[in-house]
């Protein structure tokens, strides 16, 4: 039976998807501030990771040609072994003080790529494992995985179809990994989700037609400052977060 609280979780979703399609990231951004408005911010998180699996499992199937799990292969190991200790951190630890440093880093950042500051990479291997753990830490404590990783690909200069194919299949798969070991770990706080991921469904379908139609008109320069003023975005809302957590 439908709730208002699902057809709230619908219009999320909805918009979250369609930003997750132009972008190739932004649907936890978009996503997590909103769903905690109507749910349990713990439990908002956790529904978050959830509903993904049903978004990006889509994303994965529509951008199979362009994308490649071998690329994303080492960064996704590395972020299920970042996300067990960011688990028990969502459980055992108050993360406030830890979102706000986290989404200072994120803002800095932010700056120094606007600023067109670049790190010559020579090891891509160790760097993909370090994006990789540090993306799913932060991905089990605040549900904002996406940032590490899609700064390390616009430093690399990898193009728009492909950081958008491959952020699809990182995250499916990190998403299932996050959700397993949150499961495990005890912090599924809710019996809501799969009503909430059967509702995603529609919402995500729409959300990605929506989203192709605008990706299309998207250039390289657009859709970098697009992406930087997500992962800005998302540092000041995830300082936000740990400020009024701590209250």
């Amino acid at each position: 039976m439908l709730t208002m609280t699902a057809l709230y979780v619908f219009a999320v979703i909805l918009v979250a998807s369609a930003l997750q399609t132009v972008s190739g990231f932004g649907f936890a951004l978009a996503a997590a501030p909103l769903l905690a408005l109507a749910l349990p911010p713990k439990e908002a998180v956790i529904a978050v990771i959830a509903i993904g699996i049903v978004v990006k499992g889509f994303m994965v199937y529509k951008t199979w040609s362009e994308g490649s799990f071998t690329r994303i292969f080492i960064a996704s190991v590395a972020s299920v072994i970042g996300a067990v200790p960011g688990s028990y951190a969502l459980r055992a630890v108050s993360d406030s003080a830890l979102k706000i440093c986290i989404g200072l880093t994120l803002i800095l950042v932010t700056g120094a790529m606007y600023a067109n500051y670049t790190v010559a990479v020579r090891r891509h291997g160790l760097a993909k494992a370090v994006v990789g753990f540090l993306s799913g830490f932060l991905g089990a404590v605040t549900s904002f995985n996406g940032p590490p990783l899609v700064i390390y690909m616009m430093n690399a200069g990898q193009d728009k179809v492909t950081i958008r194919a491959d952020l699809a299949r990182y995250f499916f798969l990190c998403n299932v990994a996050t959700l397993t070991i949150a499961y495990h770990v005890g912090t599924v706080y809710t019996e809501r989700v799969p009503l909430y991921a059967a509702v995603s469904v529609p919402a995500a379908l729409l959300g990605w037609w929506l989203g192709q139609k605008a990706f299309h008109r998207v250039d390289a320069a657009l859709f970098r400052r697009m992406a930087l003023a997500i992962i800005g975005f998302s540092g000041i809302v995830t300082i936000l977060s740990g400020i009024l957590g701590g209250r």
